[in-house]
C-alpha cells in the first residue's frame, strides 16, 4: 500500500483529477440502491493519499482534489435528475449533462471544503497516521451538515445512507441521526488510508490498524443487533 499511496501522490494534472473525479464516482456504488459499501474504503482511502498525505500540498491543491471527488460523486449520485429532461428528450435532452454536471460542480464545492479544513488541520498539527486520517470524517460531516441547510438545503446523498441495508448497522442513528452514522461512516472508511503512511518497519501500527477496520464494524453491528433485541421491531 505504501508503493500506491507514493504513485497516487506522484500524480499531476488531470491524470490527478480524473483519479480524483473517479474515487467520487465510485462512492456512488455505495448508496441507495447499489449498497457496496466496501467501495467507500477504496474511493475515501485514494482521497485522503491524494489529499492529506505527509508532502506538504497547497490549499489550492488539496481544495481542488476535494471538489473532483465531489463533482464525480454528486454528478453520478444524481443521475436521476435526467429523468425530467427525458419527458420530452427530443426537447430537453441536450440538457442533461449540463444539469447533472452543473449540480456535481456546485455541490463539489462543499466537498472541495470539507478536504481543505481536513488539509488544513493535518498541516497545524502534523499528526501520527491514524489521525491523519479520521481528521477527513469530521471535516466531511461539518460541511455535509451545512449543504443541508445553506440555500435553503438539499441533503441528498448523504454518506450515513450507506448502512439502510441494514437494520443493525443503522442503530446508531437513534442517539445521533444521519450525521452520527456519517462520520461513523467516513472514520471507519478513510481508515485503511493510514496504512499507506506508515513506516514499512511499523508492524505494530499495521496491526492495530487492522484490529480498528476488523473490530470496529463488529462491534458497531453487534452494539446494534443487541438495541434491536432491546426495543423490538
Amino acid at each position: 500500500m505504501i508503493a500506491l499511496r507514493r504513485r497516487m501522490e506522484a500524480l499531476t494534472g488531470w491524470r490527478r483529477r480524473g483519479l480524483a473525479f473517479a474515487l467520487g464516482a465510485l462512492a456512488v456504488l455505495a448508496l441507495p440502491p447499489f449498497h457496496l459499501v466496501p467501495v467507500l474504503a477504496v474511493s475515501f482511502t485514494g482521497l485522503a493519499w491524494l489529499a492529506l498525505g505527509p508532502t506538504r500540498l497547497s490549499r489550492r491543491a488539496a481544495f481542488a482534489a476535494g471538489w473532483w471527488f465531489g463533482a464525480g460523486f454528486f454528478a453520478f449520485g444524481l443521475y436521476w435528475l435526467a429523468n425530467a429532461l427525458l419527458v420530452d428528450a427530443a426537447r430537453f435532452g441536450w440538457m442533461i449533462p449540463f444539469a447533472v454536471g452543473g449540480m456535481g460542480a456546485g455541490l463539489g464545492l462543499f466537498t472541495g471544503l470539507a478536504v481543505l479544513l481536513a488539509r488544513l488541520a493535518v498541516d497545524r498539527l502534523d499528526p501520527s497516521p491514524v489521525p491523519r486520517a479520521l481528521w477527513l470524517a469530521p471535516a466531511w460531516v461539518l460541511l455535509e451538515w451545512l449543504r443541508g441547510i445553506v440555500l435553503t438545503g438539499f441533503p441528498w446523498n448523504l454518506i450515513g445512507t450507506v448502512w439502510m441495508v441494514s437494520d443493525a448497522m443503522i442503530q446508531p442513528a437513534a442517539w445521533g441521526g444521519v450525521h452520527l452514522l456519517s462520520l461513523m461512516t467516513v472514520a471507519l472508511a478513510v481508515l485503511p488510508a493510514a496504512l499507506g503512511w506508515r513506516r514499512a518497519d511499523d508492524r505494530a501500527g499495521a496491526r492495530l490498524i487492522a484490529a480498528l477496520l476488523i473490530g470496529v464494524p463488529a462491534v458497531w453491528w453487534a452494539a446494534g443487533a443487541a438495541r434491536l433485541a432491546r426495543v423490538g421491531p
